[in-house]
């Protein structure tokens, strides 16, 4: 039988009382957590664990108790179940100290790096090397939007993701699919900062010129369309991606 965790009720733990990071052990990379639970009123004897998580690979790692947080050995916290550690995710999970299916403390979506307050940027679209064939690029929504980029497209995809052809020509593509996906979902909420869809919406309204409030479902998906078209015109406009491809372009054409 499949137990579900018990939500209600549950502290959000803030981002910035957790901090990951990871570094390479023997050609396997592992992580380091550095979690502040001691503020929060929870039980001292309540189990404290980390879940990575990307896509359908999934890991967990037991860190002690609230009041004796105490990692695994380095070699039990190797991420073996990931290719490499772009687009990982973490969870900090605090249950019951007799029942870990009862969720006390949460915090959810973390990414690697410093700790960020909830007031601080993150980024909304993580780019994954990923074996995609013939294709070099896809938009994943399994979870939150992610660009998967061909790792075996070019000696340095990092590079290649961030160069102003594939920028100009790939980034307002992933902007439309993603608004589009949301809206279609009947999503509409701007300021739930926990939620993915909520970041985008908000995102797209700050953009110049971008109706501030997206169109309600009853107004149908012209108007929906529309309003995604013109985010992403002004997208476009405020990066400058025509000027920035044709100057590639050209100095590409020169060489």
């Amino acid at each position: 039988m499949i137990r579900r965790l018990n939500y209600t009720g549950r502290i959000k733990i803030r981002r910035g009382d957790v901090r990951l990071t990871t570094r390479e052990v023997d050609g396997v990379w592992a992580f380091d957590a550095d979690l502040r639970l001691k503020d929060y009123e929870l039980p001292a004897d309540a189990l404290v664990f980390v879940e990575a998580y990307r896509q359908t690979s999934w890991m967990r790692f037991p860190f002690g108790t609230v009041a004796a947080i105490h990692a695994p050995p380095l070699e039990k916290r190797r991420l073996i179940e990931f290719d490499s550690v772009e687009g990982i995710r973490f969870r900090v999970k605090v249950t019951q100290p007799h029942d870990e299916h009862i969720l006390l403390a949460a915090a959810d979506r973390i990414p690697l790096g410093e700790p960020e307050d909830d007031a601080n940027k993150e980024s909304l679209l993580p780019v994954v090397p990923f074996e995609l064939g013939d294709e070099l690029w896809q938009v994943d929504l399994d979870d939150e939007p992610r660009l998967l980029v061909n790792k075996s497209a070019s000696a340095d995809w990092r590079l290649m993701a961030l160069s102003p052809v594939f920028v100009s020509l790939v980034y307002p593509a992933v902007l439309r699919e993603v608004l589009r996906s949301v809206l279609a979902s009947g999503h509409r909420d701007t300021e739930d900062d926990s939620e993915w869809r909520s970041k985008w919406l908000r995102f797209a309204t700050l953009l110049p010129g971008v109706d501030p409030e997206p169109p309600s479902e009853d107004d149908g998906e012209d108007a929906a369309l529309r309003w995604v078209n013109d985010a992403v015109a002004a997208f476009a406009k405020k990066l400058a991606l025509k000027e920035k491809f044709f100057a590639a372009w050209h100095l590409k054409e020169g060489g």
